[in-house]
């Protein structure tokens, strides 16, 4: 056991200046002081290595097919429970899942997820708070986006732009369209098999460029079910 030693006195001032000679000198540096003189005129550094985050990114995962299959294993509750909302499209749900940022911007990649799960908000939602989502795109920016998808690519896979698919886009058809007729016409020629390509798209133009609205929407749409086909 260690002997307890009391603090040592120190010498009042009064004895230290009647101790002090009158010739005054720098006294040479203790070790202590020579460490705290070396540290004050050059401060030790220590390297940090940082990753630049690019504009691009708008998710926390730098590795995002990877750290995605993570999120996956250790959140088996809730994406079992996409599974079986999803159903029969979950393996095209995980391509998209796990593409990598080299093929699929965050940007598409966000829209997808989006898309897939537009009729389960709540899934949605909790689906952003576990990639870390850092915000939605300028509305511009997604309209200059989806402007350029070919819409007619949509007629190689006619069962999956249905009423039971993306219910609220026929909806939104029904609401803006003048009358049931006109809603018809539109749907038949949506879904006819008879028409050029060129055919169809004028026609399907000639409808919807009246909506702009209606219009995204499919263009969005198309892009999500033909992007990695």
């Amino acid at each position: 056991m260690s002997t307890f030693s009391p603090p040592q006195e120190k010498p009042s001032i009064d004895t230290f200046y009647r101790r002090k000679s009158s010739v005054t000198f720098d006294l040479p540096p203790t070790p202590n002081e020579e460490l705290l003189s070396s540290c004050t005129v050059s401060s030790p550094t220590i390297d940090i290595t940082a990753q630049v985050v690019p504009d691009t990114m708008l998710v926390a995962l730098f590795d995002r097919s990877s750290e995605m299959k993570g999120l996956v294993r250790h959140n088996k509750t809730y994406f079992q429970s996409l599974q079986h909302h999803i159903d029969d499209k979950w393996s095209r749900f995980e391509t998209v899942l796990y593409c990598e940022r080299s093929k699929m911007s965050d940007k598409e990649w966000m829209k997808r997820i989006s898309y897939a799960l537009q009729g389960l908000p709540s899934q949605l939602e909790k689906f952003k708070e576990l990639v870390g989502y850092l915000g939605e795109e300028t509305e511009q920016g997604n309209q200059d986006y989806f402007s350029n998808v070919n819409i007619s690519l949509i007629r190689d896979y006619p069962e999956r732009l249905s009423t039971e698919s993306y219910p609220q886009f026929f909806i939104n058809c029904q609401n803006c369209l003048c009358n049931e007729k006109e809603y018809n016409q539109f749907i038949s020629s949506l879904f006819s098999k008879d028409l050029t390509n060129s055919e169809w798209e004028t026609k399907v133009f000639n409808v919807l460029n009246q909506y702009p609205n209606l219009l995204e929407q499919l263009q969005e749409i198309v892009a999500y079910e033909t992007e990695l086909e």
